[in-house]
């Protein structure tokens, strides 16, 4: 079996319970491969493991150690290769990555067993002028349209070749059900669970009261057009930023393939809502 971790610089208080992991893999003939950026850091505390530049053949599975935003790293390493993702949170929130360090060994008898659920995890990709040959056009989350400097701006948007009413705001996003759960929340945007075939349009800061996120279908054809009285404004592919000039057209819709990622027994998406985000955090809840 064949095991690729991805993650950066891990904290010194996360050190000890990584190289148990580390080691734990390798008492079951487990081959370990390891991002640079990973390799680095363990190896200022004399851990020597094979790294990888791309992720070997044969893959059965990655692990994504860190946060969140390690996690939205590891799936655009998978990209349409099917190898199923575990997140092993060593950052803060760890909503994405939402296992812990804490009992390392029972994670990998559930992988060994196979005793884990498979969601499959839709992506958005984008199409512009703006992303090079060589850009990877995929967002776990959102793809957010942002202004550069504090100017409200004019946003078209059209959906299967139907326009909306302009958005008058900050920015707008779309996101998948996978990302209603970030930046998206943040701006007023309902939580979607992740099964769900649906995208969703959240305005950032918009300057009328008639705006409200909207929920489409993912088989949607989305093109936005920008209009700001600066020359630039700023597209973000999850934690991906390009500037991109002012009336450049921006197309997105649902990815063809998706990413696998791995829950484990005794998780699901609305207890990781409870203990992460706090849902439905009431003291009169706890009175019976």
């Amino acid at each position: 079996m064949i095991i690729a971790i991805n993650g950066r610089q891990i904290e010194k208080n996360c050190i000890s319970a990584v190289l148990h992991l580390l080691e734990l893999l390798e008492e079951k003939n487990i081959k370990i491969s390891v991002a640079p950026t990973l390799q680095a850091s363990l190896s200022k505390s004399g851990y020597l493991v094979e790294s990888f530049q791309k992720l070997p053949k044969n893959t059965d599975y990655l692990i994504s150690l860190g946060g969140d935003g390690t996690f939205l790293e590891s799936v655009l390493l998978v990209e349409d290769s099917e190898i199923p993702v575990l997140g092993i949170n060593a950052g803060r929130l760890g909503f994405l990555s939402n296992i812990t360090l804490e009992e390392p060994k029972k994670t990998i008898n559930y992988l060994l067993e196979k005793k884990y659920t498979i969601e499959k995890r839709s992506l958005l990709k984008v199409s512009g002028n703006f992303l090079s040959a060589n850009a990877i056009p995929y967002a776990l989350n959102e793809v957010g349209i942002q202004k550069c400097p504090p100017t409200m701006m004019n946003i078209k948007v059209c959906i299967d070749d139907e326009n909306l009413p302009d958005y008058w705001a900050d920015g707008l996003l779309v996101a998948t059900p996978t990302g209603s759960t970030a930046y998206s929340m943040s701006v007023g945007g309902p939580i979607i669970t992740p099964e769900a075939r649906c995208l969703l349009l959240s305005p950032i800061a918009s300057h009328n009261l008639s705006t409200r996120p909207l929920v489409i279908n993912d088989r949607a054809v989305i093109k936005v057009h920008v209009n700001t009285r600066h020359q630039h404004f700023i597209v973000s592919l999850d934690n991906r930023f390009y500037k991109v000039s002012s009336g450049t057209e921006i197309g997105i819709e649902k990815a063809a393939f998706t990413v696998n990622t791995i829950r484990l027994p005794g998780s699901s998406f609305f207890s990781t809502l409870q203990e992460k985000l706090l849902w439905g955090s009431d003291k009169r809840n706890t009175l019976h």
